[in-house]
């Protein structure tokens, strides 16, 4: 493995910034060799901070948006249930892949790539010019960081006993010619990294309204992850009740959990830092996963490649009344699903038309197109369903009544939100309709209120996916509204790596493996007040209900932030939750292939993620993945 030598030079020095400046405020500078890097507190404070800028774009963008570039935790989505993406993945979940792929070879070297800088910085700092105290509160933070990255590989690629390469001292390329040790190990240097930054007296607790940095509170819930993993249940607990302990806590507004003002608040506790500016430090998401029309004040045309699945959606329940929930269920808002389903899922397109008229008038004549156009493609006894006037508002009482979360993580058919116009100077609102006519913006003459000048007030403009023959669920969560962000590619929302309430749902996780379901459900309830949603002892009858129920609680609170596929992972659920369809879906579920996104299950050695065939051909030492060909 090459070791990176590439340093960050800090704009406004570390010593200079208040608490609420980012740590990444940084832009690139010229290599210094490794002899002098480290010498001065200078060098020192920029190479840690080069430790830190590994941890951003883990993510290999090719097949999966579209452009070739590294994104960021959000592309993670894709790959599990919670997430779909619109092309091929480069056939990474078709019967076509091969150790060869270049996600395994991407996440191999981006990995390895932190470890190594993490292992630069805590072999030289101890000798560097500088206060005692912060060398062990330096080092303490990478090897927080080192952890991260091993656990990352181990987790992928050294499932069932096999375990990755370890490397704790700084070397060069030609002596990156380990085997793989075995799993346990690499999980022990794990605990060991994280033991010896929570016992390091000079870490503080937390970073709340801080620097960003890692903290005891960030290395124990990495240490309670760790055990969780390892099926250490009644010492993952452990962990996990310390988090609190070190200050952390839930904000009490999840609606406004992922705006920059929260980014330093007491539930974030490890976060992937980004700024506002043109050079490369800000997230591509809102690019990537908003609504065409959701732009920003340089530019607008969101592409949409990201979506949210149907799956997830659907498990977001319904609220009976304040103290009971209930599966949502299609059949309940449209007796006639299962029938046309029986016919073909695309029968249920029907469903999710816009109206053609409003207040008994014709919404305009091309709208009218449009909708027969798609009806003619019905069955008719699917046709015969569809309402002129009350087909959207049957429809959005599907997606009323239902976990808050829904409506604050997803752009739902017929739901409203706030974009720009056609050159990114105002704001405006529009509603997510289905068929549209063209995409379309507020202050343009096609747009159906500059058309029909008697639609009421409250009837915007129709807002569309990048490809708007497409309807599929939409990214709200961490997108900006309007003119929020400056940047539509470099926008500055911070993406967590691990926030109290996934802290919390893991504590979950552990307590039901462990026997204590009431304990769990109190985990667990504590997510859900916050959203005002009632938590049902039903759901923690058993323990194999209680297992699932926390699950699906964990894709429903943590949905675009890079945690399903882990999760699908460490689970083992991603043939049935993953695989079950073979393609990308639209809101209605058609399994219509429009990406040439194609989910084939090639067996559970999926589930382990075959050492890159690059790295096999470079180092003889090591071992080719079992059930992989190579």
């Amino acid at each position: 493995m090459k070791k990176i030598l590439l340093l960050i030079t800090v704009i406004y020095t570390l010593g200079a910034l208040p608490g609420c400046k980012k740590l990444l405020e940084t832009s690139p500078n010229d290599k210094i060799s490794s002899g002098t890097m480290w010498s001065t507190e200078g060098l020192v404070d920029q190479g840690v901070i080069g430790v830190y800028y590994s941890l951003q774009r883990p993510v290999r963008s090719n097949g999966l948006i579209g452009t070739a570039q590294n994104i960021g935790y959000y592309g993670y989505e894709a790959f599990g249930m919670t997430g779909q993406g619109e092309y091929n993945l480069d056939n990474l979940f078709s019967s076509t892949v091969k150790p060869s792929a270049g996600y395994f070879t991407h996440h191999w070297k981006w990995c390895y790539d932190g470890i190594h800088r993490a292992n630069d910085a805590i072999a030289h700092i101890p000798d560097a010019q500088m206060k005692e105290e912060k060398k062990k509160r330096l080092v303490a933070e990478c090897k927080v960081l080192r952890a991260f990255f091993y656990m990352r590989l181990n987790e992928l690629y050294g499932r069932d006993g096999l375990g990755v390469p370890i490397y704790t001292e700084p070397i060069s390329p030609t002596d990156a010619n380990k085997g793989q040790s075995p799993e346990s190990e690499v999980w022990d240097l794990i605990f060991k990294d994280l033991t010896d930054a929570i016992n390091e007296s000079n870490l503080p607790n937390n970073q709340i309204q801080g620097e960003g940095r890692a903290s005891k509170g960030a290395a124990y819930a990495l240490r309670g992850r760790a055990y969780l993993m390892t099926n250490k249940y009644d010492l993952a607990a452990a962990d996990f009740s310390k988090v609190g302990e070190m200050g952390y806590k839930l904000y009490s507004n999840y609606q406004q959990l992922f705006k920059v003002a929260q980014e330093r608040c007491e539930e974030m506790i490890l976060s992937v830092q980004y700024i506002e500016e043109p050079t490369g430090y800000g997230t591509a998401l809102q690019k990537f996963c908003a609504a065409f029309q959701q732009g920003s004040k340089d530019s607008r045309g969101c592409w949409t490649d990201l979506q949210v699945t149907p799956a997830l959606v659907n498990l977001y329940e319904v609220i009976v009344n304040p103290t009971t929930v209930k599966p949502f269920n299609w059949s309940d808002f449209f007796p006639q699903w299962d029938a046309l389903s029986s016919i073909s899922t695309a029968q249920r397109k029907v469903f999710f038309l816009r109206d053609q008229k409003v207040n008994g008038m014709e919404v305009h004549p091309t709208i009218t197109n449009v909708i027969n156009a798609e009806l003619n493609k019905l069955d008719g006894s699917a046709k015969a369903l569809y309402l002129q006037e009350g087909n959207e508002a049957r429809l959005k009482a599907a997606y009323s009544n239902r976990d808050p979360r829904l409506a604050f993580n997803v752009v739902t058919p017929y739901a409203n939100f706030k974009g720009v116009n056609s050159n990114s100077s105002a704001e405006g609102m529009y509603t997510f309709r289905f068929p549209v006519t063209g995409k379309y913006y507020v202050d343009q003459s096609g747009a159906e209120p500059n058309l029909n000048k008697n639609l009421p007030s409250t009837y915007y403009t129709s807002g569309t996916c990048n490809a708007q023959a497409e309807f599929k669920y939409i990214h709200r969560k961490f997108v900006g509204e309007g003119l929020e962000y400056a940047r539509r590619e470099q926008n500055p929302v911070d993406e967590p790596i691990i926030r109290y309430a996934d802290v919390l749902l893991m504590w979950a996780e552990a307590l039901v493996e462990m026997g204590d379901l009431q304990g769990a459900m109190q985990k667990v309830k504590q997510v859900r007040d916050r959203v005002g949603i009632p938590t049902m002892s039903s759901s923690f009858a058993d323990k194999n209900t209680a297992r699932n129920y926390v699950r699906d609680e964990r894709r429903r609170e943590l949905i675009g932030e890079g945690v399903n596929f882990f999760d699908e992972m460490r689970w083992k659920t991603l043939k049935e939750t993953k695989f079950d369809q073979k393609v990308a879906q639209h809101a209605w579920g058609g399994t219509e292939n429009t990406g040439g996104t194609t989910y084939e299950w090639i067996g559970d050695y999926w589930y382990t993620w075959p050492v890159p065939k690059a790295e096999i051909e470079l180092n003889k030492n090591l071992k080719p993945t079992p059930g992989w060909i190579y």
